[in-house]
């Protein structure tokens, strides 16, 4: 039996092989690229040297509708990617709109998902004073795929 692929890491992954940094004003180099791993080690990050992503999984990780008979079904992969900067508000929305762009460019190329999909973006208002922070979700897809039976 093949192995079950790890969403957060083929995307984040891509993401960073796909980043053009003059897209993000003002930005001399791409941004920390992080991924949850669930250990229990501290998270740190230095926003003075560039500005940061955290990928994680969502919430659920994976969900999985079956269709008709049960033999296939369609599963809905669920990425959270947080976003920080110390630069501007205007920063934090063209980090988001590049990932945008990655979504929307890279929409068919992964190999272990059929479709990416840029879900949302919230901006977080409740963070510290000279500190900007958004959340994008992302869902990867695999529709009609035969399920294990």
């Amino acid at each position: 039996m093949p192995t079950e692929p790890i969403a957060v890491t083929e995307f984040i992954t891509d993401l960073e092989s796909q980043w053009t940094h003059t897209n993000v004003s003002g930005a001399g180099k791409k941004p920390g690229f992080i991924e949850v791993t669930g250990a229990s080690e501290p998270m740190r990050y230095n926003l003075n040297v560039n500005d940061q992503i955290i990928a994680r999984p969502g919430n659920p990780a994976v969900a999985e509708t079956p269709i008709g008979n049960y033999k296939f079904g369609d599963r809905l992969y669920n990425i959270t990617l947080e976003i920080y900067t110390n630069t501007s508000r205007q920063r934090l929305y063209d980090v988001m709109r590049e990932i945008r762009r990655v979504c929307h460019a890279r929409i068919h190329s992964l190999t272990n998902f059929q479709r990416i999909r840029f879900i949302s973006f919230n901006e977080s208002t409740d963070s510290q004073a000279n500190v900007w922070t958004g959340v994008v979700s992302v869902e990867l897809i695999n529709n009609s795929i035969a399920l294990e039976t």
